[in-house]
């Protein structure tokens, strides 16, 4: 496929819905990301904001060749080490976690698959940002809507991904192995692929717990949820 004269993939969503149903994807199924899929989802990231538009963001593509495959096994490493002590602090296996249908023991479970598989994620992306002044508090507004961009881009396509900060583990390791330059720091871990399950609403506090109107606790007469919205266990009860 000459992809210098295909046009990008027609969305399967539209854009208000993707905004809606992008969710964390961390179960994918064994198959490779197409190379068009893979242009139109780095194509949109590229187009994100960035500060006086310097566009400092690149990304590095991991699929399946011989670093992609040691970068996948040095951050699959950092990713279990991170996850047990997580899960162990956070106490994931007690209270309502020692129930084997509630969330908080089915977010364990999608957890400790996901990396566990680590290293046969279809595609591994490795976000950075070249450095253009001393690093600043603000630094990631150049970065990370990018990174949202890709993970939107991935929805309309029919794929998905989740961003994580593994790679601060073994950043060292992965700087070495991918020749990543001084001056340039590694912002995020995206794994991306096609679901194994479905994309749905996401759950998120009501609008009036989270937009205010001309001072701050003052309710938005326009902030009201549509039809249909579902919460998390912070919001009021799903209907």
């Amino acid at each position: 496929m000459d992809l210098a004269q295909t046009p990008l993939p027609d969305d399967v969503v539209g854009l208000l819905e993707g905004l809606a149903t992008t969710r964390a994807i961390r179960r994918y199924r064994d198959e490779p990301v197409p190379d068009d899929v893979l242009r139109a989802i780095v194509f949109a990231a590229t187009r994100a904001p960035s500060g006086s538009n310097r566009q400092p963001f690149r990304f590095l593509v991991l699929t399946d060749g011989p670093k992609a495959a040691e970068a996948k096994s040095l951050i699959g490493s950092a990713a279990r080490h991170i996850w047990s002590a997580k899960e162990t602090r956070d106490g994931y296996q007690r209270g309502s976690g020692a129930s084997s249908d509630s969330p908080k023991s089915r977010m364990a479970r999608t957890m400790q698959r996901y990396v566990d598989k680590f290293e046969r994620v279809p595609v591994l992306v490795l976000p950075c940002l070249v450095r253009y002044r001393e690093p600043v508090v603000t630094e990631g507004a150049s970065i990370y809507p990018a990174c949202q961009h890709l993970l939107l881009a991935a929805r309309a396509l029919g794929y998905g991904g989740v961003l994580t900060g593994f790679q601060g583990m073994v950043e060292a390791e992965l700087r070495a192995l991918l020749a990543i330059p001084d001056g340039v720091a590694l912002a995020a871990t995206i794994t991306l692929g096609r679901p194994e399950g479905g994309h749905g609403a996401v759950r998120r506090r009501p609008l009036a717990e989270l937009v205010y109107e001309e001072a701050w606790g003052q309710p938005a007469s326009f902030a009201v949820d549509p039809p249909g919205t579902t919460y998390t266990s912070a919001g009021p009860p799903a209907s």
